[in-house]
Order: structure tokens, then sequence, then C-alpha cells
């Protein structure tokens, strides 16, 4: 039976052809990598791209299948076949071949010259290709092929599509460049290709960038995707004099969709071969992170040194809370040898902790044991932190306790522990009532409350008291209120000012008896410009008659609410001499505080200007300054330029950014200076280099290390081969640390 250029509709032969070809259904979303390729044209009668298209016309329904072909023959009993240039069309679906032949009795269908398979996910193209219905596997032979969702492509002598919609390929090539480009390409004996896994394995596998021969395995798999996937991480190369030449290799483990983990050799010629790990998950009301590293007796300090930490918090029952916050390292030395950044290797102590809390309705209870390993052997016995072991802390708060009335009450037990000095257990409660009233639009509360602090102490001398206690009433009032005003051009802005005073008093009550378990008196600053207690912990009191005042300003937009200008300045006036001290301190008879000042602009959506200052009256000096401009045009062009100043301690000046050199390369550095020590802090400068397949990264380094000044420098180069592994930097913590607003180098 023969049909010479028509169209034969749910013909037996192109059932068969097009269940062997057309598996796949619709394309799965394009990925969020990879150089696009660009859809083939049409397949024709001649079998080229030409313009003698067999489609001419109106397209065929989502049901059918068009058959076109010179010469078929269908046989009921014997063999099928055809001899000139058949080609299929279904939906989005195209199918060419010259010739070809099916036999019904073994189930075998076999076509050969110019075979060409097309779909909305793939592009296949061979000299011959085979399928049997019975096992359903379907094969191509010296082909080329094209993925366009991966996106990828590659030749191979043979390709394999199983029933499982996966993907074998044998002697095969793949890479993600675009056609006619094989910047890196990977060779292998075998290649499997799980779409709807989003993996690829590959057996006997070289990989070569730029013609020059990375990296040989005997078995390789790696994601193809960007969700998340087992396979390489980014690799991290570079050299330090701490540590010399570097190498480091993730390979990432998604073990199940709520927990996984990443192992990291790591190879540093000075020191050894490292081993670091890290494990996440998530469990109902359980999640946290624990990581681990161990270097074998390292070539320079002859030991071996390790590093552990472990994070988790929990949902208990009965709305409990627990946290875990547990770091620790073998020596004082971990961070300085084996770190890098400057905010790694000025760590003066780890903490440990475990805490368990909870809140309900009006309370909130919190049972806390705290340790630290100390890093800082500088420090002498008496300087090192307390262990708290344990804190029990059980606050409540009533906001409408009745007659307009707020009451609360704080309450802590702890036992401080320390090798040497004082030890002991410290007890505080304190009740306390407000009265808030609203006076049209001014707000006046009214506070009183009372401080009860007692102590059992340890290890005192002869002639101290061993139970120590003070009794001492605060007494507060607090008057605010806002206006608000539209002003400029058919109300442009909406101004507000919003002042505030604050009475303060705290009779005087010597405390010198007391011991510091973790007391301190923080930097002045708005926020500590309207605590009642100028001390932050609870071993002092301090005594004051004092009047806060402040006064804000904000001008905000009109059309959509945001926030153009915020300007805040505050001080405090002093109506007797401040007593009470800690060891060390002087009384003081000051008449007033230090001025201090905040001013806040975001100018558009780019530019934002942040700046603070401390001024003295009384000496005529500025205590502390700090300003900060911000330019954030988007996550690739970030300019930030801050400069920080206290006096006798601090003067800095910090440049970071990140912009675009044209369409592919970028810089990244930072240069973070101390004025008064004439020598930088910290600074780096990177240069990358990013097309749709493939990107590189060179930064250099150089900070402070050790806690006596001395400095490392290091150089760090990173490649990353899209569509080959995930794209995680090691580097991305120091440039994201580094450079405000900036979020990752890969803009292709």
């Amino acid at each position: 039976m023969g049909n010479s250029g028509g169209h034969l509709r749910r013909s037996l032969l192109s059932l068969l052809l097009w269940t062997a070809l057309a598996r796949g259904g619709e394309a799965p979303p394009p990925a969020a990598y990879g150089c696009p390729i660009p859809a083939p044209p049409p397949l024709t009668r001649t079998g080229g791209d030409g313009d003698d298209t067999a489609f001419s016309g109106v397209a065929p329904q989502e049901d059918t299948i068009d058959i076109i072909s010179g010469d078929l023959e269908v046989a009921l009993n014997g063999p099928s076949t055809f001899n000139e240039r058949l080609v299929l069309r279904q939906s989005g679906r195209q199918f060419g071949a010259d010739s070809g032949r099916y036999d019904r009795n073994t189930g075998e269908f076999a076509v050969s010259g110019n075979v060409d398979f097309r779909d909305p996910a793939s592009w296949v193209r061979g000299d011959a290709a085979r399928y049997n219905s019975t096992t359903g596997l379907f094969s191509v032979d010296d082909a080329e092929y094209e993925l366009f969702t991966v996106p990828a492509r590659g030749t191979a002598e043979r390709i394999a599509v199983e029933a499982t919609e996966k993907l074998s390929l044998t002697d095969v090539t793949y890479t993600t460049c675009a056609r006619g480009d094989n910047d890196w390409l990977l060779h292998a004996g075998s290649l499997t290709i799980d779409r709807a896994a989003g993996t690829a394995t590959a057996r006997n596998a070289r990989l070569e960038f730029l013609g020059v021969p990375l990296l040989y395995t005997p078995y390789l798999t790696y994601p193809i995707d960007n969700q998340r996937r087992s396979g390489l991480l980014l690799p991290d190369v570079g050299s330090s004099q701490q540590r010399g030449v570097e190498f480091a290799q993730p390979y990432y483990f998604n073990l199940a969709p709520n927990y996984d983990a990443t192992f990291t050799p790591h190879y540093m010629s000075r020191r050894g071969l490292q081993a670091e790990g890290e494990f996440r998950y998530l469990s109902g009301g359980t999640s946290g992170f624990a990581t681990a590293a161990f270097l074998p007796d390292d070539k320079v300090a002859g030991e071996n040194r390790t590093k552990l930490v472990w994070f988790n918090q929990s949902q208990l029952p009965a709305a409990w809370r627990s946290t875990i916050d547990v770091t620790d390292v073998s020596d004082s030395a971990y961070f300085e040898d084996l770190s890098n950044g400057l905010a790694n290797t000025s760590q003066l102590a780890l903490n440990r902790s475990i805490s368990f809390e909870r809140f309900s309705g009006s309370w909130s209870t919190q049972l806390e044991v705290e340790d630290y390993e100390m890093l800082d052997d500088a420090l002498t016995p008496e300087e090192q932190p307390y262990r708290e072991l344990p804190r029990l802390a059980i606050n409540g708060y009533w906001p409408n306790a009745g007659l307009g009335l707020t009451l609360g009450v704080g309450s802590e037990v702890t036992y401080f522990d320390r090798d040497t000095g004082v030890t002991g257990l410290r007890a505080h409660l304190q009740p306390e009532v407000s009265l808030p009233l609203a006076l049209g639009p001014l707000e006046i509360e009214p506070f009183v409350g009372l401080d009860y602090t007692a102590y059992n102490l340890n290890n005192l001398a002869p002639t101290e008291e061993d139970s120590p206690s003070r009794v001492i009433p605060i007494y507060s009032v607090d008057l605010r209120t806002l206006l608000e005003r539209s002003w400029g051009d058919g109300g442009k802005w909406l101004q507000t000012i919003e002042p505030r005073a604050q009475f303060v008093y705290v009779p005087y009550e010597n405390q010198d008896q007391f011991p510091v378990f973790d007391t301190i008196q923080p930097d002045f600053s708005l926020v500590q410009l309207f605590r009642r207690n100028r001390y932050v912990g609870l071993d002092r009191l301090g005594d004051t008659n004092q009047l806060n005042l402040g006064i804000t300003t904000r001008l905000i937009r009109s059309r959509d609410g945001s926030q153009f200008l915020t300007a805040t300045i505050g001080e405090t006036q002093y109506f007797s001499s401040q007593e009470v001290v800690l060891p060390g301190e002087q009384p003081s008879d000051d008449t007033a505080s230090d001025y201090i000042a905040e001013l806040g602009m975001n100018l558009n959506e780019q530019w934002k200007l942040d700046l603070g200052y401390q001024w003295d009256s009384d000496l005529g000096v500025t205590q502390q300054a700090e300003a900060r401009i911000l330019y954030r045009a988007d996550d690739f062009r970030v300019v930030n330029l801050s400069y920080r100043f206290r006096r006798d301690s601090v003067r800095e000046i910090d440049l970071a950014g990140a912009w675009p050199l044209g369409k592919r390369w970028n810089i990244v550095g930072r240069y973070d200076y101390s004025l008064l020590d004439n020598k930088p802090l910290e600074r780096f400068i990177g240069i990358d280099y990013s097309t749709c397949c493939w990107g590189v990264r060179l930064i250099a380094n150089r900070n402070l290390t050790t806690r006596d000044g001395q400095s490392d420098s290091a150089i760090s180069l990173q490649l990353l081969l899209k569509g080959f592994g995930n794209a995680t930097s090691p580097a991305e913590s120091l440039l994201g640390r580094g450079i405000l607003g900036y979020d990752s180098f890969d803009r292709y």
C-alpha cells in the first residue's frame, strides 16, 4: 500500500514513532543560568533547513499527528518501510529522517539518514535511530544534542532515551556554552542526564577549560539547574602568607528536603590538608547547623587544629523554646592562623550557651547557662568574663492593669563563676508601675520602680561583706508629643516634629562593696539618652537627678509615604553630681551631658546618607563622629564611603564598592584605613570576568590577623563553570561583609 506525499492521521506507524520521541510532554521551565540556545528552524522535506517547509498552512491540532512522506509502504503482516524523506509534526514537536523500517513482529523501528528530532526542550540530530516498542528504549547514533531548558549541548556516539525519561549518552561531550563556543567542555565515557531530577552523572570524566585539562575523575555527579542538588560547589584557589598555596573544593549533599551537608577538603601547602564539614537541618520545630574542621598535625604549629560550631533552635512543649550556641577551637591562635578577615581574627572570646525561653501571656521566662573560651592570652584572669551557671530571669508586663495603670516586674537570679576572683550569686527584683496619660496631643507617663539587688559572695577578703544588698527607688516622668504639617507645593511633604522630655530621679546609695560581674557603662548615644540607668548590667544603679531632652523631625514624601529625612538631637541636664561609679571611674559633677545628634537621608532610590555626632560642649571638642554615604544603583553598582572617629582611640576611613567595567568585567574592593595608626586595617581588591557559561574572579586581600598588629596577605582565584555545580563562593562572605549593599558578581 503506497501513499506519496499524503497526510495520514493517527496511523500505526505515526503513533509508534511519536511514542518513542514525544514522551517528554511540555518543556520544563527555563534555567536560571547558561547561554540561551535559539530554537532551530522548522524541518523540511529535503532534510535541510531551507524555505521548502513541509509545514506551510494551518498547524495541526494538539491531538493530531501529520506525516509527510514520498514513499510510505505499510504492511499488515511484514515490515513497513519508507524510502523518501519522512517528516512528522505534532503540536511543538517535529521529527525527520530519510528512510526507515518498522517490524511489528519484533517491535523494532529503525530510521537513518539526517535523523532530526525537536521539541520545546531539546534538539537531537544523528545518522541513525532505533526504537523498540516492547522495551520503550529509543537511541540515536553519532548524535548532536541541545537541551534548551538547561541550557546545554554536546555530542555523543550514542544517545539512549529510557522509559524513565533519562538520557544516557556514550562517548559524550557536554557544555553550557553557546553554539560554536567550547570554552569549557566535559568529556565522559558515559553521561546520564535526569531532567526530572535535575542531575547529571558522568563516568571516566575529563573537564577542560579553554582547552586545558582541569580535572579527571572516574565518577562525577553535578546539578544541571539552580535547584538544590548534590554536587560540586565553586572551588577556591589561593595563596596566603599564613597558609601558603590553598585549594578548597566543597561538595554539597542534598540529603533530604529538610537537611543537607557540605564536605570540603581544604589543602594548605604550609599547614596540611584540613577536612571541613557542615550539616544543616530543619525538622518540625527544630532548626540549626553544625560545622567542624580538623587539621591533623599542622606543619607550622606541630599539633592538631580543630573547630566545632553548633547552633540549634527548638520549639518545645508548653510554649518553651530552646537555643544552643556553642563554638570551640583547639587553641587561642586558631582564627589568626587559619581564618580570613578582621572580624574573625579580632575575636577575644567564643561564646558557649544554652538557653530555654517561654513567652506566655504577660509572663516571660528565660533559663540560660553561658560559658566562654578565651582567645586573647593577654587578658589577665581578673579581666576575663564570668560564666553564668546559670541565669534565671522571670519578667511580667501588664499594660492594662486597671485604673489606667501599667504594671511590670523584672526578676533575675544568676550564679557567676570564674577561676580567679570573687564569685557568687546575684538576685534582682524590680517591680514597677506607670500611668500613661493623654492630654490632647501631649502624652505623659509617670513611672515608679523599686530596685532590690542582693548578693551571696565567695572568695572575699576577710574584711569584705559577703552578703551586700540595696533597695533603691526609681522615679521618672516622660513627656512627648507628635506635631505634623504639610509642607511644600501641593503638600509635597509631610513634616513631623517629635519633642520628648524625661525627668529621672534615683537617690544615691554607696555600691562600692558590690562586685562587677557583667556591668559596663556604654558609649553615650540616643538609645542611652532615655535610659533610667546609665549602666548596662545590674551591679550598679546610677544615682541621678536629670532631665533628658530630645527632638526628632521627619520629612516624608506625601505621594508614597517614603521617608526622606530623619534628624534627632538630644542632651541631658544634671541637677546633682553622680556619685555611683565602677572601679577606676571618678564621680562626675557635670551639669550637662554631651550633645548627641543623628541625621539620616534617603536622597533617592540610589543615594543614602547617615551622620552621627557627639559634641562635648564643656571642652569644646568632638567625642565621636560617624558619616556614611551609600550609592546603590543595583546589585552590581554599589559604592559606600564612611568615616569613624572616637577621640583618642579611633580614626578610620573606609571605602568599598563594586562596579561593572563593560558588559562582562566587574571590579570589587575595600580599603579600611586607620588614620590614628597610619596603617590599613583591611583591604582587598578583586576583578571578575563573567560570560553566559563561565566566570572567573581574582581577589587579593591583606588584613590584620593578630592582636599585636601583624598582617597577612592572600590571593584567591575562583572559577565558575555555569551549569557545572552550584554558584556558591567562599569569597561571598568576605565581599558581602566588606561592601555594604553588595549582592553577587554574576550579572550575565
